[in-house]
């Protein structure tokens, strides 16, 4: 099995290995969501594992590794009742009414969310889950990511690792949360516990507990599932931002003219 998920740092198989070509996919706004609904299509049909998650000030990055479908045969893909689990609970973030849905109880649909983590390269449990995935997962039910998702996954049969590097969307939290709850908030996204947290912080595990309360309850949210959840409509807003930007400059240049069209590139700079 593949090294699995850690937050701190490369496994010793990653650092100082020669696994072939090598790629780096730092996608513009606009192509965010092909970019991570081509990463969710690799990762429940088995093409390629999560090696690695980590954060910086800026970005939420994950390292990939991939087979060489020509070398050897792709792990068999999840079963489809198991994606269709791990999607509703992934955008929905509550488990309890997707197990009422599947006639399941709760602890099962954690089991098979495990069980889809363990199959994707992760070891985390749902309540630890990357806030990547959770992108991924709700870029493969956007409309802006179809078009280009196709290109993607063509293109990055090239590289057997390469790093997916995705704007953090938790920066906006800054304009609605103290500084002090922006701070643990941000670090329990990085998927950091209370008591990591608390240690990062120099402060008690109560008070994280409650700055993070005090942030969820101006947040309207519940918890980390709901947080991740949030974090990524706002990137749904902004992948559909993106993908109007050029269809509306395209429909201007086609009613004004020509000479509307200089004017507006002109106006650009």
């Amino acid at each position: 099995m593949n090294p699995v998920l850690s937050d701190r740092g490369a496994t010793p198989d990653d650092q100082g290995a020669e696994l072939g070509s090598v790629g780096a996919n730092v996608p513009r706004p606009g192509d965010e969501a092909a970019t991570l609904s081509a990463l969710w299509t690799e990762l429940i049909s088995g093409f390629c594992k999560v090696r690695q998650v980590t954060f910086s000030a800026q970005t939420c990055d994950l390292l990939v590794k991939r087979q060489h479908r020509a070398e050897e045969p792709p792990s068999l893909a999840l079963p489809a009742r198991d994606v269709e689990i791990l999607e509703r609970a992934l955008t929905e973030g509550v488990r309890k009414s997707v197990a009422a849905d599947f006639k399941l109880c709760p602890s099962s649909v954690a089991e098979i969310l495990r069980r889809c983590f363990v199959f994707m390269g992760l070891s985390c449990w749902p309540s630890r889950i990357p806030l990547v995935l959770v992108l991924a997962a709700y870029a493969k039910c956007a409309p802006e990511a179809r078009s280009g998702a196709k290109t993607i996954l063509a293109q990055n049969q090239q590289f057997e690792r390469q790093t997916i590097s995705i704007s953090r969307p938790d920066n906006e939290l800054s304009l609605r949360l103290s500084p002090a709850e922006y701070a643990v908030t941000r670090l329990l996204i990085e998927g950091k516990s209370y008591v990591e947290i608390a240690a990062i912080r120099q402060t008690s595990k109560r008070t994280v507990a409650n700055q993070l309360a005090s942030g969820f309850h101006r947040l309207g949210i519940s918890g980390r599932a709901d947080l991740l959840c949030l974090l990524a409509q706002q990137k749904l807003v902004d992948w559909q931002s993106a993908a109007a930007r050029p269809r509306a400059l395209a429909l201007a240049q086609f009613e004004g003219g020509p000479g509307f069209a200089r004017v507006a590139v002109g106006q650009q700079g």
